[in-house]
């Protein structure tokens, strides 16, 4: 079995913890940071094989990619 990351799973409290609540907090404005950054247009979309579809959201990811390092980068 192969374990990636240190990252320890915390057991459920009935006590508030600060450093948990800040824990929490901090990786919900990551998740999103996240959301922001991926633009895929919205709405209902039909293809007509797989293949058509793979290329659309990989399309979509590539243009999300490069808009980000655009407002990164300049």
């Amino acid at each position: 079995m192969k374990i990636a990351g240190k990252r320890k799973e915390r057991n459920i409290t009935f006590h508030a913890d600060g450093a948990l609540l800040r824990e929490g907090a901090l990786f919900n404005t990551e998740m999103q940071k996240l959301q922001s950054t991926f633009r895929f247009p919205r709405g209902v979309f039909r293809y007509k094989t797989h293949e058509e579809a793979d290329r659309h959201m990989m399309d979509c990811v590539v243009d999300s990619i490069v808009a980000v390092q655009k407002t990164r980068h300049g």
